[in-house]
């Protein structure tokens, strides 16, 4: 009796850790990073973040890529798994970003198990960037559409260096925040520009010097271009709703999105 209680609490501190590395490989992208677990400080994993690392898993645990590869999440201990995919990054993101701000969890699994997805495709560093994306969220906001994701195809050094400072900002619930500052921002690119915009914006310089050689996004990267490839983008900006490339304008993505919304309520 007693060596079948022990057996199953070890079992649960187990699933316990998996849970835990599980969401770190998720939110980070960092395979193998021990210095990760050492720069995060004890009190991160317990109390009100471990509830929310608990539930986050709950909500993610079954739940499969929405880039539609048909694999687990990148990351997910249920095989296979979808690799370095930004589209499912975000998920993450989202989920855990909304834990946090209060939202309820049934809240939250309404918004993934919506039939719309709307992917950005562009660079940072793009000057047209912040004039779509605000469009884009705007109309996805009015239609109560929460499943946004910005692609970089990273095309140039300084937009590469954008993306890694977005990644960095995951595993501190940063993410959403600095992204919008980079979509805002105009130049300078370099890294000391950079780590001053995310100090503005939450993220400690020392957070992001400590993560930022930790982070490898060359799957991420390879994965947006190939799904550019795939959907016929040849320009950027470029929006696709659903993996349909749809035009840059407001007309044309309020139609799209309602004529699916109306098909899935047939």
């Amino acid at each position: 009796m007693l060596n079948r209680e022990k057996s199953t609490r070890e079992r649960e501190n187990v699933s316990r850790y998996l849970s835990y590395l599980y969401l770190v490989v998720l939110i980070m992208g960092v395979f193998g990073s021990p210095a990760i677990f050492r720069n995060c400080q004890a009190e991160t994993v317990e109390d009100g973040l471990q509830r929310i690392m608990e539930t986050a898993n709950e909500i993610l645990a079954d739940r499969s890529c929405p880039c539609l590869c048909g694999r687990s999440l990148p990351g997910s201990p249920n095989p296979p798994a979808c690799f370095g995919c930004s589209a499912g990054k975000n998920e993450i993101s989202y989920v855990l970003e909304s834990l946090e701000a209060g939202k309820k969890p049934q809240e939250i699994i309404m918004d993934l198990n919506s039939p719309i997805i709307i992917d950005v495709f562009a660079d940072y560093t793009d000057p047209h960037l912040a004039q779509v994306w605000k469009m884009v969220k705007q109309i996805s906001k009015d239609l109560h559409q929460f499943r946004v994701v910005l692609r970089a195809p990273c095309l140039t050094r300084e937009a590469l260096r954008a993306l890694k400072l977005v990644e960095c900002s995951r595993l501190d619930g940063k993410c959403s925040a600095i992204q919008e500052a980079l979509i805002n921002h105009q130049g300078p690119w370099d890294w000391d520009t950079l780590i001053r915009l995310a100090a503005k914006n939450g993220q400690t310089q020392e957070q992001t010097k400590a993560s930022i050689n930790l982070v490898d996004v060359k799957a991420q990267v390879a994965k947006d271009q190939q799904h550019a490839r795939e959907r016929g983008i040849g320009m950027f900006p470029a929006i696709t709703i659903n993996h349909q490339l749809t035009s840059n304008t407001a007309q044309a993505i309020q139609r799209k999105i309602g004529e699916i919304l109306r098909k899935e309520s047939i």
